[in-house]
């Protein structure tokens, strides 16, 4: 999948969320247009490549995020689940394939501004606000479309959603900590990785000059 498609592919993600207020929580920074959460939820596991193959045929949850593929076959929808399912899976495929179309502008206008010499951020901004604009009213649609999919879920199934949210965050709970702890680790003086000399004191810590010897 090409950089630009993948770009594309969060940029749809982004919308979905802002019209579902999905938790900051489950967010990561994504382009514009912003939205807590959206993207980051639906790329979880990006290095990995995790959001590409396993979140293509996934359910988006709107304020809850994502569901891999895999864990969408344990659900073991029935027929009218798998209906609605699919319902919103092609709504938020038309969705990206419209703001695929639309997204070279931005690049076009950049690139103009470049050759120009002369950059505006306003313009820059003014255009994306449109576009998100433009493309909210369908991105409800497609968050309307999830979320009859979420109402339509019995107690079990819903049960299931509930671990899969649980574990997630958990995980994401523990890599907050570890990038925490290597931080710290960072900025620590005399630590691998802090600035100045590998294993070098505090700069408090340096002991006095020796005494000059006698003649």
């Amino acid at each position: 999948m090409s950089r630009f498609a993948i770009r594309s592919n969060l940029a749809v993600l982004a919308i979905v969320a802002a019209s579902s207020g999905f938790a900051a929580g489950s967010a990561m920074a994504a382009p514009p247009p912003p939205a807590e959460g959206g993207p980051a939820a639906m790329h979880e596991g990006h290095r990995g490549g995790g959001f590409h193959k396993g979140m293509r045929d996934g359910m988006l949850i709107p304020g809850l995020g994502p569901v891999s593929k895999a864990q969408v076959a344990e659900l073991k929808l029935d027929a009218k689940q798998e209906a609605l399912f699919k319902t919103a899976q092609e709504g938020q495929r038309s969705l990206h394939e419209a703001m695929r179309a639309d997204g070279g502008k931005r690049h076009d206008l950049l690139k103009s501004q470049l050759d120009s010499g002369k950059l505006d951020p306003r313009a820059l901004i003014e255009q994306s606000e449109k576009r998100r604009d433009a493309f909210g009213p369908q991105a409800k649609q497609v968050r309307d479309q999830w979320l009859a999919v979420w109402d339509s879920l019995n107690d079990t199934q819903r049960g299931q959603v509930t671990k899969i949210v649980k574990e997630r965050e958990a995980r994401m709970a523990e890599r907050h900590a570890k990038m925490e702890g290597r931080h710290g680790e960072k900025g620590r003086p005399g630590l691998p990785g802090a600035p100045g000399k590998p294993g070098a004191p505090a700069a408090g810590d340096v002991p006095p000059p020796a005494p000059p010897k006698a003649n």
